[in-house]
């Protein structure tokens, strides 16, 4: 049964979507009692994400981790312009990265996030990085975003959707961390949500919202 969820005018007029993602398939397990909380807000000039996934890492990818190997989170935002004529018009993207890593010297774990992706040079140069004392601190922050701008209110036009994605980059990973089992035949594991944007500030709608694993 698809859920629906309200649409509710919050301080200066934006508008919140919230939507729950299905349980997480194996290899992306995620922590009893934890579930995933997406947030899309419209306010007069533009439209914020907010969100917070289940993470619980792999054991190898955890190993990899405390020797020192990197790991790439993606956020990825788009909004479209659905067209019954053609394919839907993708009028924004956004990428946020998260690279976590292990810094044995200090005993602690470094998180650097930036807007681009993983090869944008002049955007990791400007990254914004914060240490951490334990794993569970780092993945707290790598999985959430909160109101991160995704869209400005000029690229709106009345009937678009955003599709929002959070998943681990593992083209960045060492060639044998690449082929763990299942990951072969199965697209790395990360969540999706689908949303309808809000008509205008301060408006009230209830709209269908996908959300998966």
């Amino acid at each position: 049964m698809r859920r629906r969820a309200a649409l509710r005018a919050i301080a200066g007029g934006a508008v919140a979507l919230a939507a729950t993602a299905l349980p997480p398939r194996r290899g992306w397990a995620a922590p009893e009692g934890d579930a995933a909380h997406w947030r899309l807000e419209r306010t007069p000039d533009a439209l914020y994400l907010s969100a917070r996934v289940p993470l619980e890492l792999p054991a190898q990818l955890t190993d990899a981790l405390h020797r020192g190997v990197p790991l790439h989170f993606v956020w990825r935002a788009e909004l479209r312009q659905p067209r019954w004529y053609w394919t839907d018009r993708q009028l924004a993207s956004v990428v946020r990265t998260v690279r976590l890593v292990y810094q044995p010297l200090t005993q602690r774990w470094r998180l650097s996030v930036h807007e681009g992706g993983a090869h944008d040079a002049a955007a990791a140069a400007g990254a914004l990085h914060r240490s951490l004392d334990t794993l569970g601190e780092a993945l707290a922050l790598a999985r959430s975003v909160q109101r991160w701008r995704v869209a400005s209110a000029a690229a709106l036009r009345g009937d678009e959707r955003l599709e929002a994605e959070f998943r681990l980059d593992t083209r960045q990973l060492p060639r044998p961390l690449q082929i763990l089992p299942g990951w072969a035949s199965e697209p790395p594991p990360g969540w999706h949500a689908v949303f309808k944007v809000p008509a205008a500030p301060g408006a009230e709608a209830l709209e269908p919202t996908e959300a998966r694993e």
